[in-house]
């Protein structure tokens, strides 16, 4: 006779679900932000340079071993932000560096051009007095500085040039004021001890690529006392206005004219032509 037996009931074995790690993900996601923070911070921003390479490289490891993919992706983005943040910036900062450089030695150079043309003014002076004292005709002096400097002005017509852009200054109209007015009712009247005048220019463009007139090139009126003189400063429509904002490619042409207030009876003052954006150099033309 057989023992009877008990069933027990059956119960399927468990399974565990492991939990993928989002360590690395993490990791790249936080190392990005602070990559990216640190980028917007003077000086303190190189460290970027450093931190957002290494994000990206986390966040792509955690992509590949799939641990943490939208941490990983954030850390991706935040790091090359970061990266591409400090570059820009460092760049800027250096071109600003080099044109700060280059506008101080225009000034030092300036400075002592002025103290040259001083002395040599000082010595034809004795020596005109030392002739006029033997009864000798004073022979005429010669224009002071550099030509194209303040001192010695370039006559209307002349053509100054950089390696990208060529300007002619072909004639200056004073006393424009009604032309002016009669172009646009709207403009504003010329200030008060001053008239307007229409500076009749032509740009060339001899770069590689295209360019506004306006990032290459600039005209202004300089008193005699110093002060200059620019043709945003009023708001005055010229006719046959020059277009600043053409875009020119090599060899393309721009003419016309250009509004600047000059105060009246000023008769040492120049045109002042600036070729160049960053890097300029100025030349200084005749009114009459």
């Amino acid at each position: 006779m057989s023992t009877p037996t008990q069933d027990y009931p059956y119960y399927p074995p468990q399974q565990h679900h492991v939990t993928p790690s989002k360590g690395l993900g993490i990791a790249a996601m936080v190392v990005g932000i602070v990559a990216l923070v640190l980028a917007f911070i003077p000086v303190i921003g190189f460290i970027s340079f450093v931190l957002g390479p290494i994000a990206v490289i986390l966040g792509i490891i955690g992509l590949v071993k799939k641990n943490g993919k939208g941490q990983s992706i954030a850390g991706i983005v935040t790091g090359a932000l970061g990266f591409f943040v400090v570059l820009v910036g460092t760049l800027l900062f250096g071109a600003f560096i080099d044109a700060f450089d280059e506008e101080m030695q225009s000034a030092e150079s300036d400075e002592v051009e002025a103290e040259v043309a001083e002395e040599q003014a000082e010595d034809q002076s004795d020596a005109a007095e030392l002739q006029e004292e033997e009864g000798e005709e004073p022979e005429p002096a010669a224009p002071a500085g550099d030509e194209g400097s303040r001192e010695n002005p370039l006559p209307m017509g002349e053509t100054v040039s950089n390696e990208d852009w060529e300007l002619t200054v072909n004639s200056v109209t004073m006393d424009a004021d009604d032309q002016i007015a009669s172009e646009n009712e709207f403009s504003d009247p010329a200030p008060e001890g001053s008239s307007y005048a229409l500076i009749n220019i032509t740009a060339t463009y001899s770069g590689d690529e295209s360019e506004m007139p306006m990032l290459g090139t600039e005209i202004a009126y300089v008193t005699g006392s110093g002060e200059t003189s620019n043709a945003f400063d009023q708001l005055a429509i010229a006719p046959d206005e020059f277009d600043a904002a053409a875009e020119l490619y090599a060899g393309g042409t721009e003419e016309g004219n250009v509004v600047l207030a000059i105060p009246d009876a000023d008769e040492e003052g120049a045109l002042r032509v600036r070729l160049g954006f960053i890097s300029s150099e100025d030349y200084f033309f005749q009114t009459q």
